[in-house]
């Protein structure tokens, strides 16, 4: 943070008359900054909250300045504004808030009613409360890290008041509670709070002055980003509990039932009560005083002592004993717990340098472990395992990565809205402005404004027609209003304001206007110099785009160049076309408004409606002829005005998806927009393609029309294959609105996620259904067993019985859905144990292909089927060990101490082939002590063969003596008859050498017995010896087939498409044409047997016509005929090729229904004796197989079927060429041979 500089002058007496007259003020001289300083406005508000219309340092410092050039500051803010040591991590000091009265309305839409209280931040900075001036109880109590908002004036959403809320206002508090000069909106602050995020609850105050109104807007709004970019360990929200408690008392003593009725605050858990009560009598012998001070609720010595007695965890207490060898640890061997158990091996060791002694010391002092005994015993373990030193997501994936933030727009995931302004479903829902700020302060950066005629000129927000919808509405100028104010407080990288437009041009225009003079310097109205809109060019990046609002809608059409003959120039009318085309956004969705299903033509309401009381539109703009009308920038809609069109940059919506273009050709500032049923068409017939495509180029995909309960589809299908924007209805809390704020809660909540390598490098090919590998990136394992849940009882109402459900969501080769659950138990209100001896609760993922989309997802629910709680955390980042991990709701909002206690496995993937080796390299010595037993094992088995031997060639040959074969000394020669292996040569050599007598060469070939001479090979037999460790198992070639055809590769296979040869028309059967039969008999019968004469080059026969006939009536004649004969023929070419294709298409589809048939038939028949419970990796190998089969005979299929077109298209072009030329080369020796003949 930047210091003020300055100097203090003397304080005055004759200050001019001001609001915060009770605040002892000091006149300081400030230089802040240079004078185009717009970074360090948060920081100077801080010290001068100044008005909100302000948009630089300067502008708030001539807003807060005095007559003699000094800005006001309150002298409690001095020292710390001078000295400048107050740091962003460290809580902030309650001086900063001293406590305010104000009047607190309990209703403010309709008669307000209210009383005057204090408003206080409490001492720990948890609670915001309040107190009446002559009580001592706590009336409201706020958590603020549930700040959803804060803001200056009403509620802009309120039900319209039976009457004007200001005049009334106005009269019952001027000169009675707030100055004559105060304009009363600045002094009313609304706070918005609460875990729903479409319906958060609201407290309205209004202050006595608008200067105290900003200062604790300000800093309410301080400390609410302060908290979003905080990881908290669940024993931060134990301490959250009961700070709640401690505010309660309000200094008075508490006994242990404030304890129980803390942790346990549901009546039917008084079974539960009664046995902690007796535990922590037990435990705690602090808790036989009746009384306690409420000073032990600050300590948190007693807050951990609390909880572990409270929770009593028994499984942490075996984890412990089988962990460490006694029950005191010293620093030493916690460095080796670290390194061993609590270390993500898939790190860099120079990066991520393993722990040290001083590092375990150190972790052991922040966790409040005596430096005098340096020992770490069980409870300061579970201290450390419910810190901030052991979180289950390494801190640095929640932090901002502004160095990653410099590439093109295109290469990142933006988190994006949908009907951002409904807080309900898409039929008889409210329309609010506060959704608007909630998208935005929660990190949103794209978010959607449906814009539509409204009365008196003014455009409205709206999900289509109210006739037909019933969906409330709001005024355009509201929202960009609330945009401007709330676009860069959680992020400042670009926002992208999505339009919808309906309305007519003088409403447009209007919509211009308001917002160049709402959002000002905010909106980017021209590209950047370095990064012009044309072709090849990249999007700039989110750095370069700080604080810089993008609007996304259709451009200007433009006027098509006309040539001398009348007709439009080809280039620029498609060009044209494509530029003011209706988004494939507008075009479906303003459908869509008024369907409900899948099929559009089905649902669609065709009844005329009343018409709109416009004088622009005498039709109403969403009804021509009774039907929906999509504004496609034709007569049937208006077209976009320049002022609008002049304010789209980067963004420029584009016509429906029609074809990928190369990317030297790419625009990369036209984006399209396409719902998830033409995004899944893309994905499934040109997955690569699209992959690529999203490399340069923004795709947006939102929700079918027909989710009219505003449910959303998974966003991580589309961004698995690159689409930036995914539009989620954020009102709806669903699994896939999970994913999207699990996925955005990273990167400091920016709104931008950079994309893996393998979607955004150009030199990378990557396809979404890969099931082996991915282009550079090491796969992942990963182990996950379940052990506990705590603190159930504070989202549970009774005692339940509840299990664990663990999902994996990545890439479909990596989805594991509700493959793995724990028992189901019944709750504990406080520990509820899932794992004992007979039921491990672990679940393993053998290969995760790209980690950097896979999310695991934990989800805790009834037996009913409800959820109790959620968490999803991204598998690239998540960290080995012993977890606490803390639930949230189904908004994704804490849910408090309520945790899940998992241990977690993670390691880089390691095929069984490579494992030795990859563990020799690990433990090289280990691995040589074990290569140099097994040589010796080795050596030792070659003896013993050669032994063996030589002991049953001797019984070979006194057999073969007995026999009466001749009897002569072994020689060199005889030698080569023996069996050619090293020891039967070795053993014959001994035996020769020691004068053993052997049979002749003759006799010995002519009596061999294979039956009776065998000889084992000593390579056999020291195989048979090698220790099994050492032996490599080699399938046989049958089995290595079956495994290569089955899993990896799709059997070789004719496919009836293949077959199929190109069906079109000779020559010959051009000529044979009905139609030009009757074209030539008809030509003949007025100029007889011309055409033969030419064709012959009978110049007395055409000398014969001209008696006739002129030459220029010949010549003209034989052209039209030529011409006609030629456009005959090219139709029948035409009409070949076209049923050619037809019937390749029909061949293709029923081909591709017949494999998925009998690969489905296959997969149940080989799944048939597997059961999906018990061996559920088995069945997803093998359902993947089938995947990836099927998935390559269809690319097989569209490889055969697209070379199948190209050839039909390719013949008849050159059919369609050779006819031209026949016909050019008659008309010129048509044209000789009458000038030959005059």
């Amino acid at each position: 943070m930047r210091s003020l500089q300055g100097t203090v002058c003397h304080p005055r007496s004759s200050l001019p008359n001001n609001n915060n007259s009770h605040l002892n003020t000091t006149l300081v001289n400030v230089h802040y900054g240079t004078s185009d300083d717009e970074s360090s406005i948060d920081e100077l508000i801080e010290h001068n909250p100044g008005p909100s219309t302000a948009k630089s340092v300067n502008d708030l410092v001539a807003a807060r300045r005095t007559s003699d050039g000094c800005i006001r500051i309150p002298s409690g803010l001095l020292s710390v504004a001078a000295k400048n040591k107050r740091k962003d991590d460290a809580p902030p000091s309650p001086r900063w808030l001293p406590p305010i009265n104000v009047f607190k309305f309990e209703t403010f839409a309709e008669a307000p009613v209210g009383k005057i209280v204090n408003f206080s931040i409490s001492d720990d900075c948890l609670l915001l409360y309040s107190m009446e001036n002559d009580a001592k109880n706590v009336q409201d109590m706020i958590y603020i890290d549930e700040i959803v908002d804060v803001f200056i004036g009403s509620p802009v959403d309120s039900y319209k008041p039976k009457y004007d809320n200001q005049v009334h206002l106005q009269r019952i508090f001027t000169n009675s509670f707030t100055a004559a000069a105060c304009v009363l909106n600045d002094c009313i602050v609304t706070v918005s709070y609460g875990l729903d995020f479409a319906n958060p609850q609201s407290c309205i105050f209004l202050t006595k002055a608008a200067d105290e109104a900003r200062l604790w807007c300000q800093e309410l709004r301080r400390f609410i980003i302060r908290n979003h970019n905080k990881v908290q360990d669940s024993f931060y929200f134990w301490k959250r509990l009961f700070a709640r408690l401690k505010c309660s008392l309000a200094g008075e003593k508490f006994t242990i039932e404030h304890i129980l009725d803390t942790v346990l605050p549901n009546f039917k858990h008084r079974d539960e009560r009664r046995q902690v009560e007796k535990h922590l009598l037990k435990t705690m012998p602090v808790f036989k005083e009746k009384l306690l001070s409420p000073h032990l609720l600050s300590d948190d010595d007693f807050l951990f002592k609390l909880y572990a007695a409270a929770t009593d965890r028994v499984e942490v207490v075996k984890i412990f004993r089988q962990t460490f060898s006694s029950s005191h640890i010293l620093p030493e061997e916690f460095r080796t717990y670290l390194n061993n158990r609590h270390r993500d091996p898939r790190l860099n060791e120079i990066l991520y340098p393993p722990a040290t002694t001083e590092t375990a010391r150190k972790v052991m002092n922040s966790i409040g472990i005596d430096p005098s005994t340096k020992q770490l015993d069980f409870n300061g373990y579970l201290r450390f395992l419910v810190s901030t030193c052991n979180l289950p997501v390494r801190p640095e994936a929640y932090d901002l990565d502004d160095a990653s933030m410099n590439k093109p727009l295109s290469q990142y995931f933006i988190n994006s809205s949908h009907n951002t302004y409904l807080k309900g479903r898409q039929m008889r829902s409210r329309s609010s402005v506060a959704m608007y700020r909630y998208a935005l302060l929660a990190g949103c950066r794209s978010i959607e404004l449906d814009c539509w005629d409204g009365p008196n000129n003014e455009p409205i927000i709206t999900h289509g027609p109210t006739q037909i919808c019933f969906c409330t509405t709001i005024l355009f100028k509201d929202v960009i209003e609330a945009i401007a104010e709330t676009a860069f407080i959680t992020s400042k990288y670009p926002v992208i304001l999505s339009f919808e437009n309906h309305c007519n041009q003088k409403q447009q225009i209007k919509m211009a206007q308001y917002c160049k003079d709402i959002l000002g310097d905010l909106l980017l109205k021209e590209a950047l110099e370095e990064y012009p809109i044309k072709a090849g060019v990249d999007l700039p990046s989110p750095n370069l785009l700080k604080c810089k609002i993008l609007i996304k809608n259709k451009i200007e059409k433009k006027t098509e160049p006309v040539d001398k003959n009348g007709t439009l120039a080809r280039g620029m009318s498609k060009q044209a076309s494509m530029d003011s085309g209706s988004t494939e956004d507008d075009e479906s969705r303003a459908v869509t408004r008024i369907l409900i299903g899948e099929n559009d033509e089905e649902f669609a309401i065709v009844n005329s409606l009343p018409k709109q009381a416009s004088t622009e539109s005498p039709t109403p703009p969403y009804l021509v002829n009774g039907k929906p009308s999509v504004d496609n920038g034709s007569a049937l809609g208006p077209d976009i005005v320049t002022e609008l069109s002049d304010l789209v940059t980067y963004m420029r919506a584009m016509g429906k998806f029609t074809a990928f273009v190369d990317d030297a050709r790419q625009i990369c500032s036209e984006m399209y927009s396409m719902n998830e049923t033409k995004a899944i068409d893309l994905l499934k017939q040109h997955s690569e393609q699209f992959v690529t495509h999203n490399k340069r180029q923004i795709t947006r995909v939102y929700p079918r029309g027909s989710r009219v309960d505003s449910s959303n589809y998974m966003p991580l299908i589309f961004w698995n294959c690159g689409c930036q924007m995914a539009a989620i209805n954020l009102q709806t809390p669903d699994l896939p609105n999970q994913m999207n704020s699990a996925m955005f809660e990273l990167n400091g909540r920016s709104g931008y996620i950079l994309k893996p390598a393998c979607m955004r490098e150009p030199n990378m090919k990557f396809d979404p259904f890969e099931l082996d590998r991915v282009e550079n990136v090491v796969p992942n394992s990963m182990t996950i067993t379940v052990f506990s849940g705590q603190m159930f009882s504070l989202v549970c109402e009774k005692r339940v019985n509840c299990f664990v459900e663990v999902d994996l969501y990545g890439l479909p080769g990596d989805s594991h859905k509700k493959m793995f659950k724990t028992r189901s138990v019944m709750a504990d209100g406080l520990n509820t144990i899932f794992r004992d001896e007979k039921n491990a609760c672990q679940f393993s993922l053998e290969k995760i292909i790209l980690p950097a989309m896979a999310y695991v997802r934990f989800g805790v629910y009834e037996e009913g089927g409800r959820l109790i709680g959620q968490r999803i955390l991204p598998v690239s980042y998540i960290e080995p060990g012993y977890k606490h991990i803390v639930l949230h709701n189904a908004f994704n909002k804490p849910l408090g101490p309520v945790t899940l206690f998992v241990h977690v496995d993670i390691q880089d993937y390691v095929s069984d082939q490579h494992m030795e080796l990859v563990n020799a390299l690990q433990n090289p010595i280990e691995a040589m002590n074990k290569n140099r037993e097994s040589n010796a094992s080795y050596e030792m088995a070659c003896f013993t063969a050669n032994i063996e031997q030589h002991g049953r060639l001797l019984e070979n040959l006194q057999s073969a003596e007995s026999v009466g074969n001749t009897i002569h000394e072994l020689t060199a020669e005889d030698l080569l008859i023996l069996p050619a292996t090293p020891t039967a040569i070795a053993n014959a050599a001994v035996i020769g050498m020691a004068g053993v007598v052997v049979p002749k060469k003759e006799s010995l070939v002519s009596n061999y017995d294979a039956s009776s001479f065998q000889c084992e090979s000593p390579l056999a037999t020291s195989r048979a010896a090698t220790p099994s460790g050492l032996e490599l198992s080699r399938k046989s070639t049958a089995e290595r087939k079956y495994t290569m055809g089955s899993e990896y590769g799709v059997k070789k296979h004719v496919f009836d498409l293949e077959k199929m040869s190109i069906a079109l028309p000779t020559y010959a059967d051009l000529e044979r044409c009905t139609k030009i039969q009757k074209l030539h008999r008809n030509f003949s019968k007025k100029y007889p047997m011309l055409l033969e004469s030419i064709e012959a080059s009978n110049i007395t026969h055409i000398i014969e016509m001209l008696r006739t006939f002129n030459e220029k009536q010949l010549s003209a004649a034989v052209h039209k005929y030529i011409k006609e004969k030629t456009d005959l023929q090219n139709t029948q070419v035409e009409h070949h090729k076209k049923a050619f294709i037809k019937s390749v298409e029909l061949v293709f589809q029923s081909e591709t229904k017949q494999l998925q048939k009998q690969n489905a038939k296959l997969r149940l028949e080989e799944l048939s004796g597997i059961n999906k419970k018990s061996s559920p990796i088995e069945y997803k190998h093998l359902s993947d197989k089938y995947v990836r089969r099927g998935v390559e005979e269809n690319r097989k299929l569209m490889v055969i079927k697209t070379k199948k077109i190209d050839d039909a298209n390719k013949l008849a072009d050159d059919l369609k060429k050779g006819l031209e030329n026949a016909s050019n080369d008659f008309l010129s020796k048509t044209v000789r041979l009458l000038s030959k003949s005059k």
